[in-house]
């Protein structure tokens, strides 16, 4: 018998309570071979899906899902997003600390495909994110963590939430994102389809 999938909820650990604008939302997480495989169900009473150019930050302008991962034994990690429209920024960190543009540290070259569908509740995410190339190196354990920005209209401040339990607002805390091991992931995750491109 198959383990169901690791999932997580949003919060915002960094504040006493959530914002009452906060929507809740969880994340399903599971492999296939040596594919991580994910799924977002995020409530949202106004989707904001405008379409952006590749590598665009569009979760400045609308609402956004952001994917978290680096080896646990490395100090370099990304930071993928993904919007309504399915709009995609790719992202990638050395770790060392030091000042980046924004352009600098963008990756051309598609790491992951996904897909986005508006629900009654709001809207969901499903990605593949194939380990083979992100590091030169295999890696048995992973952090993840997951963020959201959460864009109403006519608001200027969006609503920030995470999977991970940081106590301050700053995603990039990575001694506070999850440890995962890609053999004790559930395989049993049909619903994620597979998409073009990934074999």
């Amino acid at each position: 018998m198959h383990s169901p999938p690791i999932t997580w909820l949003y919060g915002q650990p960094w504040l006493p309570k959530n914002e009452s604008a906060f929507a809740p939302g969880r994340i399903f997480i599971a492999r296939e071979n040596d594919d991580l495989v994910i799924r977002a169900e995020l409530s949202d009473a106004h989707v904001m899906r405008e379409v952006f150019p590749f590598n665009f930050p569009a979760f400045m302008h609308c609402d956004a899902f952001e994917i978290f991962l680096g080896p646990a034994d490395e100090k370099a990690y990304y930071e993928l997003h993904v919007t309504p429209s399915n709009s995609v920024l790719q992202l990638r960190f050395d770790g060392e600390g030091e000042a980046k543009s924004l352009e600098d540290q963008m990756v051309a070259e598609l790491l992951f495909t996904s897909q986005t569908a508006l629900t009654p509740e709001g809207w969901t995410v499903s990605a593949r994110i194939p380990f083979d190339g992100l590091f030169p190196t295999t890696h048995p354990e992973w952090l993840l963590s997951f963020g959201r920005y959460d864009h109403t209209p006519g608001q200027t401040k969006s609503v920030i939430s995470s999977t991970s339990p940081h106590v301050i607002c700053n995603f990039h805390r990575r001694e506070e994102w999850r440890r995962v091991r890609l053999g004790d992931l559930s395989e049993n995750f049909g619903a994620v389809p597979r998409f073009m491109g990934v074999k």
